[in-house]
């Protein structure tokens, strides 16, 4: 009876051996059970678990709208590289956003990059469904197509624009100045404020005065662009 009795006892010390762990020399355990905080891991013992980071993202994203209005005053001074050095720094959190791709399309356009100017303005279309914003990007469309393809393909933008806001007066002027300048062969209806039966007194008297006003500002001219592109984000 000794005998069993000893022999369960020393079963029982060798499964408690076993599951507690044999110590090593460096301290820790060689058993396959780790006893303490099932928070932490082997690896980096008491670590606290992450904290919510919800007023992080937060400020981030504050200060990425920073840059954002900075660089709009840095357009607004002229200085296209310091605007976009500025958007860079906000294209982690604002890389979906329309201003920010709207306003790099402006920096490029006034680097003279027309190409990419236009770029950016068919990835800001994507993040819009607002249809006066729509309209005023395929007018920005059409300063930075004039420089690359000519009148045409701006008339095409321009009628787009149109039909998007009949209010976009923008449009229409540049729309009256293209046409004009084309001897008023692609008019169609939107060649003036009214088609040929709609001519009235005042489009006479402007007919007659054409001679002695100054020559509407071209397309192309930056400063035409700037007053039209430059609005600030809300």
């Amino acid at each position: 009876m000794n005998s069993r009795v000893a022999f369960i006892t020393v079963i029982m010390i060798i499964f408690l051996f076993s599951v507690a762990g044999c110590a090593t020399s460096d301290g820790s355990s060689s058993g396959w059970i780790v006893i303490g905080n099932q928070g932490s891991s082997p690896s980096s013992p008491g670590k606290k678990p992450p904290k919510n980071n919800t007023k992080n993202n937060k400020g981030q994203q504050v200060a990425a709208q920073n840059h954002l209005r900075s660089a709009y005053r840095f357009l607004e001074k002229g200085k296209p590289d310091h605007a976009i050095r500025e958007m860079e720094k906000a294209r982690n959190k604002m890389g979906s956003d329309f201003w920010f791709h709207y306003y790099m399309g402006g920096a490029y356009y006034f680097k003279g990059m027309y190409e990419m100017a236009g770029d950016s303005w068919k990835i800001a279309y994507r993040y819009t469904n607002d249809y006066r914003l729509r309209s005023r990007l395929r007018t920005s469309q059409s300063f930075a197509v004039n420089h690359l393809n000519g009148d045409e393909p701006s008339i095409g933008f321009l009628r787009m624009a149109i039909d998007m806001d009949v209010d976009n007066r923008h449009a229409r002027e540049l729309l009256e100045d293209l046409v004009g300048s084309a001897g008023g062969a692609s008019g169609g209806s939107y060649g003036g404020s009214k088609g040929k039966k709609g001519r009235g007194k005042d489009d006479h008297k402007r007919g007659k005065s054409e001679n002695k006003k100054e020559k509407p500002k071209k397309i192309r001219d930056k400063d035409r662009f700037s007053a039209y592109f430059m609005v600030e984000m809300p």
